[in-house]
């Protein structure tokens, strides 16, 4: 089950810290912390650029002048290396946290020897899911593992979350995902169950829709791709 991490700490396992002098640190967070008014400041590291921090609020990035008077948004590129340093800072994180999950609190579908993973937000309804789930068989064939966690996007009330709860909740998690998402019921004693934790995770991460599809390294696929496509994706090595 899971550790029922605070989702502070969760955000700050989003973002992998290097040391700031503390003058520095407290500073920018105090300045920061009075222009976004009620947001948390889960990270502050130095930027590849001298003089400009990287800061994370939960998963978007911004970064500041070291004086604190100068706040941007957007992605930092490193030209000579054609890189996205900004989604490759996002990518590490969510890596980070896919490593502290254990096989108990995902529900996962896997080969017996998996060549490459999948980290799947899903939502029990959502056609587009049930559509990636029907493909499961096929991406399992292939080599590649479907590792679930719960997303329902009603939110923590309604339908969606209790079908997810059931599902977590079940005896055999992968007979009734299966069963769920086929629109069967599935019937499950209450439990100590990770889907409002998942939930928040998610939304740390900047999921807004399901699937929401990552690799095991943290890259962001992005929503329903057909099977054919993610097992080639496995083949060139981008999974």
């Amino acid at each position: 089950m899971m550790r029922h991490l605070p989702i502070v700490f969760i955000l700050g396992l989003l973002c992998a810290e290097t040391a700031v002098a503390d003058g520095v640190n407290e500073r920018l967070k105090a300045k920061i912390g009075d222009f976004f008014e009620g947001s948390e400041v889960t990270s502050i590291s130095p930027s590849p650029i001298k003089g400009l921090y990287e800061v994370m609020l939960g998963p978007a990035i911004f970064y500041v002048s070291e004086d604190g008077r100068y706040l941007m948004r957007g992605d930092m590129f490193d030209l000579n290396k054609r890189r996205n340093l900004s989604d490759a800072k996002r990518a590490l994180a969510r890596k980070q946290v896919f490593d502290t999950l254990t096989a108990n609190e995902l529900v996962e579908f896997s080969p017996s020897k998996p060549k490459a993973a999948l980290y799947v937000y899903t939502d029990i309804d959502c056609a587009y899911c049930r559509k990636m789930h029907r493909e499961v068989p096929q991406l399992n064939k292939a080599g590649i593992a479907v590792r679930y966690l719960a997303f329902p996007r009603s939110g923590l009330k309604g339908e969606s979350f209790k079908k997810a709860a059931a599902v977590w909740c079940s005896a055999d998690k992968q007979k009734a995902m299966t069963a769920a998402k086929q629109g069967k019921p599935v019937h499950a004693s209450s439990c100590k169950h990770p889907v409002a934790e998942q939930f928040s995770l998610g939304q740390a991460m900047g999921v807004s829709g399901t699937p929401a599809v990552y690799t095991a390294d943290g890259e962001q696929i992005g929503g329903y791709v057909p099977a054919a496509e993610l097992i080639e994706m496995m083949r060139n090595g981008k999974i």
